[in-house]
């Protein structure tokens, strides 16, 4: 008989940080809202009243670190911005 060993955080899907899906089948399709924030320091009221189109803003953050993904208001992991194709994507790097 084989033994089972627990999933790394790689190998987690958020479905297996929720107990029984036979509860999650009256919502399961519900949309929900999904983000990604990325921290930018020392923005204040000032700079947002100086937005304009074309604005690049210092996020002081390395191309590779970690931002929270938050979804309907709840922090559920991290991810890593990715390039697919032409597209901006982010990559869901831990759960939990």
């Amino acid at each position: 008989m084989e033994t089972e060993h627990p999933k790394t955080a790689s190998e987690q899907t958020a479905g297996d940080h929720f107990n029984g899906q036979d509860a999650w089948q009256d919502v399961i399709g519900l949309p929900c809202f999904l983000s990604v924030a990325l921290p930018i320091t020392g923005f204040r009221v000032r700079d947002l009243l100086e937005l304009e189109v074309e604005t690049v803003l210092n996020t002081r953050c390395n191309t590779n670190d970690p931002v929270p993904v938050w979804v309907n208001s709840v922090q559920i992991g991290e991810a890593e911005f990715d390039v697919f194709g032409t597209r901006l994507a982010v990559r869901i790097s831990e759960l939990g």
